[in-house]
């Protein structure tokens, strides 16, 4: 992570037509900069990971937030709080992130999708033969974890808290693999349709 880091804020360093003496005290100045950048590494992390909660988008956010921390560079007050300042830089680029994560893909929540699957499990309609015999295949090709988070859901009626404490997992990891699980019966059921 450091070394990217840095690698992305040496690039940044423009040459300036300054004389020697003036240049030396920027690149002083610069010097002490990244040393400040380096000190608060592990703080920007945390903080950062504390609002995101997406590995994945942690160490962009992070990168980003160190690419302006570097081009706002000018516009901090050496003897300020460091620290409150990039960590300022580290909440609105976190606020970004998210905002743009949530818009690119559609989310329900978990009260709606307990909704959807309650309505479904007390329509009134009957399966036909043909589509119980293609459940049935579409069940069969789900992973056993799937399967067996379908069963408990479904067939024995379990809460996802239920769920979590039989098989020792969060909910949010409950909730995602009955997603993946529902999601891979519809597509299956789907191409059923089409045969």
């Amino acid at each position: 992570m450091r070394g990217s880091r840095t690698d992305i804020i040496t690039s940044e360093v423009s040459v300036r037509s300054e004389s020697p003496g003036e240049r030396s005290s920027q690149e002083a100045t610069d010097e002490w900069f990244r040393g400040e950048i380096d000190s608060i590494q592990r703080i920007l992390i945390s903080f950062v990971a504390s609002l995101v909660r997406d590995p994945h988008l942690v160490n962009d956010v992070v990168q980003e937030t160190n690419l302006v921390i570097w081009k706002k560079r000018d516009s901090f007050t050496r003897g300020t709080n460091f620290r409150s300042w990039s960590l300022r830089i580290a909440y609105f680029q976190s606020l970004a992130a998210l905002k743009s994560a949530q818009s690119s893909r559609l989310m329900f929540s978990q009260a709606l999708v307990d909704r959807f699957t309650h309505d479904a499990e007390t329509s009134t309609s009957i399966l036909t033969h043909d589509t119980s015999d293609r459940l049935r295949v579409c069940l069969s090709r789900l992973t056993p974890r799937q399967r067996e988070v379908i069963d408990l859901r479904y067939q024995q009626s379990c809460s996802i808290a239920r769920i979590t404490e039989k098989l020792g997992r969060t909910q949010a990891a409950i909730a995602m693999l009955l997603n993946r699980a529902r999601t891979a019966l519809l597509q299956c059921l789907k191409m059923g349709e089409r045969e």
